[in-house]
């Protein structure tokens, strides 16, 4: 088999670079070790309405809610609250991720994808010390798939960055460990989601509640690895469930464990290789949130892999106009988020209890991070020096836009 380009993996990131790449003239191969593309969904299923701007999906069929705004609770259970109506900024959706993963790979094969269903990477194809493509266990068959590009979307445990020479190791306090329930017999009261933060509830991390509907919600939780130990997150998460009254008829109807990197991004690209996704770590280091993050990145690759492809380079060279470019999107909103992640860890709940007290009743400019950043610094200038850098890197990122 040749392609011209063998995108590993079918999540939303492979999805998005396959149907790009495809439709800027590549012959396009995507494969997926599992039985069926979207399952088992690893995902608290947020995702900002950005997406409506970049023509990703088409109808509303994976859209289970749209957000309102969200609340953010202390460890002391003051409230902040940012909403739509007050900052008049973007929100987000609550979505069937299954749906929604399947939707983007369904315009991945619009757009002339081949896809390779049960079919396990093995290895890199190297003549010469070139990548040449991949070998596939495929249904217990081994072949193999020659490529002149091959992508890595295969997630933050990706072998596909490993075997192309690039460190993809992570360290305990750049992961977390997450765990979920999707809960049915509970009043969702309004279209808010919901985050509570404390060393005691989830520590490194956050609880989040999603609601999917007026009767279900995500319920979940994320903890740094590093404050961690085996089973700690699903028995914060339980002890939490027990004692919130939202939940006091509430039933599973699915459980969910996984792992997210919250790290700086790393290496992307070799001679021939390009990482998309969890495998090049494009996640939101202080919500673990990479959707967003992986449509855009994935757009970016698609695209730079179309060039290559007309014009028979794919050095790593030419391939890094990719990574130049998400640098200058996600990149910077990363870098950014990184900071304020380890600015966050080095602050106590009674500090949390005080900045939540005194924003309680601000009136937000807008629903984001750096919206967040300003409120803190107007609200306590003693914090400028800290945030300062911050502060700088949102200004960079708002003007390139």
């Amino acid at each position: 088999m040749k392609y011209d380009v063998v995108v590993v993996g079918s999540g939303p990131a492979g999805s998005v670079t396959a149907r790009f790449a495809a439709e800027n003239g590549a012959k396009v191969l995507m494969i997926e070790r599992r039985q069926e593309i979207g399952t088992p969904v690893l995902c608290g299923e947020g995702v900002s309405r950005k997406i409506d701007d970049w023509d990703m999906l088409e109808g509303d069929r994976w859209i289970a809610g749209r957000m309102d705004g969200a609340r953010i609770y202390s460890p002391d259970q003051t409230c902040v609250t940012l909403s739509a109506d007050q900052a008049g900024n973007e929100t987000g959706y609550v979505v069937y991720r299954d749906i929604f993963d399947r939707e983007l790979a369904r315009r991945a094969v619009k757009a002339g994808v081949t896809i390779m269903m049960n079919a396990q990477a093995t290895g890199l194809l190297k003549e010469k010390g070139k990548i040449k493509g991949i070998t596939v266990n495929h249904f217990d068959e081994e072949l193999e798939v020659k490529a002149d590009i091959v992508v890595g979307a295969d997630g933050v445990e990706s072998k596909i960055g490993y075997w192309g020479g690039i460190d993809t190791t992570l360290k305990p306090k750049d992961l977390e460990t997450c765990a979920q329930y999707t809960l049915t017999g509970i009043d969702c009261k309004d279209a808010y989601c919901d985050f509570y933060l404390g060393r005691k509830i989830a520590p490194g991390g956050y609880i989040w509640v999603f609601p999917k509907g007026k009767d279900s919600a995500n319920v979940g939780i994320g903890i740094l690895a590093s404050l961690s130990e085996a089973g700690m997150a699903r028995k914060l998460l339980d002890d939490f469930i027990k004692k919130d009254l939202r939940f006091k008829n509430a039933e599973p109807v699915r459980f969910l464990a996984g792992a997210v990197p919250v790290a700086m991004p790393i290496e992307t690209v070799r001679d021939n290789l390009i990482l998309v996704g969890d495998a090049a770590r494009h996640v939101d280091p202080i919500t673990g949130g990479g959707l967003t993050h992986c449509l855009e990145a994935g757009k970016i690759a698609g695209e730079v892999i179309g060039k290559a492809v007309k014009t028979k380079n794919f050095s790593q060279d030419f391939l890094m106009e990719y990574e130049t470019r998400w640098k200058e999107t996600v990149g910077r909103k990363i870098k950014r988020n990184y900071m304020v992640k380890e600015i966050l860890l080095g602050m106590e709940d009674k500090t949390f209890n005080m900045l939540a007290d005194s924003l309680k009743e601000y009136n937000f400019e807008e629903l984001s991070t750096l919206g967040l950043i300003k409120a803190l610094v107007t609200k306590h200038p003693t914090l400028l020096m800290k945030l300062k850098p911050l502060l700088k890197v949102s200004k960079e990122e708002r003007k390139d836009k």
